[in-house]
């Protein structure tokens, strides 16, 4: 049985796009779509709450670990952290051992995708995902990083976003494996527009959320030009909601937002060495017990580690550059 599920996203505020055609060799024949319009409410990451102060968030820098650890990433490979792809220099938002989110820059720009596609469907046991990475409904930055943008002297980003060519699955009802297991440089999830969560490290083993300069929406293009976010998002749908599912993990349990079921704004501290928790959820329209993930505003963020078996889900670049930016990230990182 095949069916679509729901997920409740907004639609497009300012753009007027053309219609695409379905099928994916489409899609790069549209264009993406620029807008100066801006009535965005203040940024999640700078909102006051009892439990997180934006002025003094934790710095992650090298925050990982051979097993799973409660407030560190655990990753497959620990050479992947010995790039020097990123952010350049330290911002002047950085402190010690913290950093203040209310003074970080933000690279400039607002570009809808009109092309952006993405598609849940259940497939007997199995939730199926495909599409091409971009945002639905919500904007980018202007990448490569302009000269004339101040984030330039921060982090030079010359990657263009492209759109890639997703496609994977994962349990429809999700179980917990024996022990975690340990989670990519890269991919570790999905959001409900369709953008790809990342894991809370840079190739330098940086606190990427911290130190690389994303966009409006905390997203940023890697090598082969696929946009993603290190962390939570303002334009991730339901994300400012109480106890909402937000994205789901590639071991299939859900990513859900940062505020409990009274309203009180999580943190590390209260979550597992996964970055999760097991409470009352709502899951395909049932309340339910469960394991879930949690997006905080502190390191690290998102998945410290896998409580379930993930799949894991090759990068294709869209381009043949992409490819030969992919080739050398391979070599670097295996």
């Amino acid at each position: 049985m095949v069916r679509n599920v729901n997920i409740a996203l907004s639609r497009p505020r300012t753009v007027r796009s053309r219609v695409a055609a379905g099928a994916f060799g489409l899609i790069a024949l549209l264009s993406p779509v620029t807008s100066r319009a801006d009535s965005r409410a203040p940024s999640i990451w700078t909102e006051q709450s009892s439990s997180i102060e934006p002025t003094q968030l934790p710095l992650g820098d090298k925050k990982y670990s051979n097993s799973p650890k409660k407030g560190f990433v655990f990753p497959c490979n620990q050479k992947s952290y010995s790039g020097t792809l990123g952010a350049h220099v330290f911002g002047p938002w950085i402190h010690g051992s913290t950093w203040d989110a209310t003074q970080k820059l933000s690279v400039q720009g607002e570009v809808y995708w009109p092309q952006a596609v993405y598609r849940i469907t259940v497939e007997g046991n199995l939730r199926v995902f495909a599409g091409n990475e971009l945002p639905l409904n919500e904007p980018t930055g202007i990448f490569p990083i302009k000269r004339s943008d101040p984030a330039y002297a921060i982090d030079t980003n010359p990657n263009p976003i492209r759109p890639q060519s997703t496609s994977f699955s994962v349990p429809l009802n999700p179980t917990e494996a024996p022990s975690p297991s340990c989670v990519s440089i890269a991919m570790v999830g999905f959001s409900l527009n369709g953008v790809s969560f990342y894991s809370a490290l840079d190739v330098q083993g940086h606190d990427a959320p911290a130190h690389e300069v994303q966009d409006v929406c905390s997203g940023h293009p890697r090598p082969g030009g696929a946009y993603h976010y290190h962390s939570l998002s303002d334009c991730i749908p339901h994300i400012r909601e109480r106890n909402a599912l937000v994205g789901y993990a590639l071991d299939g349990f859900g990513i859900f937002s940062p505020y409990d079921a009274d309203g009180r704004e999580l943190t590390t501290d209260d979550l597992d060495e996964c970055h999760g928790k097991t409470s009352l959820i709502q899951w395909d329209g049932k309340e339910v017990n469960m394991y879930h993930y949690v997006l905080t505003r502190d390191y690290p963020y998102t998945i410290g580690c896998f409580r379930g078996i993930p799949t894991r889900v090759p990068i294709t670049p869209s381009s043949y550059f992409g490819r030969f930016m992919k080739w050398l990230w391979d070599l670097r990182h295996k």
